[in-house]
């Protein structure tokens, strides 16, 4: 893959729904966009607490697009996600690790070439050790930053 992209600004809101209880969610971060053989590619890295944890979200396109998130540094998840289907992935803690499971209920991506900028959104079922934990909504934007 190269090692440049286009620089990109992240808008991350994520949207909980768990034992009655709404969460809301806003991460902004800067980042790089790639295409590689059908496939886009959206890199940046996030900062905790607990230190950096370096993200790469993958949309590949096809007759079942499917959407992959893969997580690694101080927080460790691999998600994956195809519409009207339940994968399962895995998320490490310092206690162990964990497999995870969204059934996608809609995936919905958007990149426009020319204004450099797209939206992707992911409402899923969300299980840890196949007991449900909520309900969530990501909603990514990217928009080409060219101050980067």
């Amino acid at each position: 893959m190269k090692t440049s992209g286009i620089p990109v600004k992240i808008t991350l809101d994520t949207h909980i729904n768990r034992d009655g209880h709404h969460e809301d969610f806003e991460l902004i971060v800067f980042g790089q966009y790639y295409k590689k053989d059908g496939t886009s590619y959206f890199i940046y890295d996030e900062i905790w607490e607990k230190g950096k944890t370096h993200t790469i979200v993958k949309y590949i396109d096809g007759e079942v697009p499917e959407v992959q998130i893969l997580r690694t540094g101080a927080m460790n998840m691999r998600l994956f996600f195809r519409e009207n289907e339940i994968m399962k992935g895995s998320y490490k803690t310092n206690i162990g690790m964990f497999t995870v499971e969204a059934s996608t209920a809609a995936l919905e991506y958007d990149w426009d070439e020319e204004l450099k900028q797209g939206q992707m959104t992911i409402n899923y079922h969300f299980f840890i050790e196949q007991i449900e934990v909520g309900t969530y909504q990501l909603q990514f934007t990217f928009k080409e930053e060219k101050g980067l």
